[in-house]
């Protein structure tokens, strides 16, 4: 009998499926804002035209499969509620089955529903169903706004990183209590689940971390250095996070303490980690700690698991900023720092220059002056090589505690230079800011006041690249300083803890929907 070209490739399909090894069947969601963009993907099949569902929901599993195919066993993690409107489809040469961008209306009625997802592969066994995905789920909230939903970490903590998990959760690290010069780290992690909107706790830490920082490797690995311990002290103590494993590492320590510092990875794959704090002095006052910011800088060697001394800073820098650009080269801008004076010893100052270094030649020279002093303000990626720097701390003196400015410049990667742009309306510094797409970006909260009596604000700002001014932005929830912002797979950016009103610290969170 001569077979068809439907009974060929059918043989053919059957012949690669027995060829390719189980893989893991994954669903990414991304949307929730409304109105706004919704989009699916499926992957990997085990073959190009291999069938594909995926079934949304208004509630969570579990659901017996049985019900529908008495003789397969397991369970999903989704309703069947809305089973009538499942996408079915086939995955492409890719092994792809992408779906939409389909758009959601403005229903400010449905604000914080759930919508669950699951996916499946069928007609692949003795089963209906073959393979399942993951659960997915994301909350609807309101384009341009944000959101509190009340899901809260386990510690209330303000200066953590958030580092992203193989799980599709992510998880805080570190941060504390107290004020900024006073912290209490936490060696504790808290871990987001989207699926629930719960966190729970994570793996410990090595040692208690605050003001410290986290650097991917090349490897996917995250190396976190320094930053206070419990007793407030800057500490030499290295970590490796490795989330195959999704355990905390101890790993080399550093040559000299660091609290305020900077890490960059480098072409070569090491890391460079420049300035910081390497004490904490508090007498004859708390200023007294800006003396101890210093001018060296490390490399770590991944492979080895070693640092060796690099280049020192021009000037001794402490909450700086390092730009990674386009070439390699790190530029190190602003910072706390120090001047020796005849008579008194020294005095603190903030700076306005900034250090360039070169990987190649392991060297640092001078880079371009900024118009304005600042630090404890993080740049903001424009795109094309450029990087807007606003707010942040200008003025310290013995009589002067560290007040914000609202100035603001833009770095150009390839004409080396700064150019003043408008200024914020409100002076802030330990703000958050993050792309909003069309050439607009947000700058969220962050504080005035001073160093050591900082006032948390809820108040944001939008600066325009067209116009290279500011204007008005939505108030988030709650006043914050010293918080996290993570960017989640979904596509909302959120927020967690920080300093907020009266200067306590919080364990609250909250989401921007784009």
């Amino acid at each position: 009998m001569p077979r068809t070209p439907a009974l060929l490739l059918a043989a053919t399909l059957s012949l690669l499926a027995a060829a390719v090894p189980a893989q893991a069947l994954e669903l990414e969601v991304t949307g929730g804002s409304t109105p706004g963009p919704m989009s699916l993907d499926v992957h990997p099949g085990y073959y190009p035209l291999e069938f594909m569902m995926v079934v949304p929901s208004f509630q969570s599993g579990p659901t017996p499969l049985s019900v529908f195919d008495p003789l397969d066993p397991r369970t999903v993690d989704i309703g069947t509620d809305l089973l009538s409107n499942a996408w079915l489809g086939a995955c492409g040469l890719d092994l792809h089955m992408r779906l939409g961008p389909y758009q959601l209306g403005a229903v400010p009625a449905l604000q914080d529903l759930a919508i669950y997802f699951q996916a499946f592969t069928l007609l692949g066994g003795p089963t209906i169903i073959d393979r399942i995905s993951n659960p997915a789920a994301f909350r609807l909230g309101i384009a341009g706004t944000f959101r509190q939903r009340f899901a809260f970490t386990v510690d209330d903590r303000a200066f953590g990183v958030v580092l992203p998990r193989l799980d599709r959760r992510w998880m805080v690290v570190g941060g504390g209590r107290g004020q900024l010069l006073a912290q209490n780290a936490h060696a504790t992690t808290d871990v987001y689940d989207p699926f629930t909107d719960t966190f729970a706790a994570g793996p410990m830490l090595t040692t208690p971390r605050s003001l410290h920082t986290a650097t991917q490797l090349g490897d996917g690995r995250w190396l976190i250095t320094g930053g206070v311990n419990q007793t407030n002290d800057p500490q030499a103590l290295c970590e490796i996070y490795d989330p195959v494993l999704d355990t905390f590492t101890a790993c080399a320590p550093m040559g000299t303490p660091r609290m305020g510092h900077t890490a960059s990875l480098l072409p070569n794959g090491k890391v460079l980690v420049t300035g910081g704090l390497q004490a904490v002095s508090v007498t004859p006052t708390q200023l007294q700690a800006v003396r101890d910011a210093v001018d060296t800088t490390e490399l770590y060697d991944p492979l080895l698991d070693s640092w060796t001394p690099g280049p020192n800073l021009r000037t001794p820098r402490a909450a700086h900023a390092a730009i990674t650009r386009p070439d390699g080269k790190v530029l190190l801008l602003g910072g706390i720092s120090w001047d020796t004076v005849i008579i008194i010893g020294w005095l603190p100052a903030v700076r306005a220059t900034c250090d360039l270094y070169d990987p190649a030649a392991n060297s640092i020279v001078a880079g371009p002056s900024m118009a304005t002093s600042r630090s404890m303000s993080d740049p903001i990626d424009l795109g094309n090589g450029r990087w807007l720097l606003a707010g942040g701390i200008s003025s310290l003196t013995l009589t002067n505690l560290g007040t914000p400015t609202a100035n603001a410049e833009i770095y150009d990667a390839v004409a080396n230079t700064w150019t003043s742009v408008g200024a914020m309306a409100t002076a802030r510094g330990n703000h958050k800011g993050f792309a909003l797409g069309g050439g607009q970006f947000l700058l969220a909260g962050g504080g005035n006041g001073t160093i050591l009596s900082p006032v948390a604000l809820s108040s944001c700002e939008v600066f325009s690249t067209a116009t290279n001014t500011f204007s008005p932005g939505p108030s988030l929830t709650s006043a914050r300083a010293g918080a996290a912002a993570f960017l989640t797979p979904q596509g909302q950016v959120q927020f967690f803890g920080g300093a907020t009103t009266g200067g306590s610290i919080t364990n609250s969170t909250e989401w921007y929907y784009f």
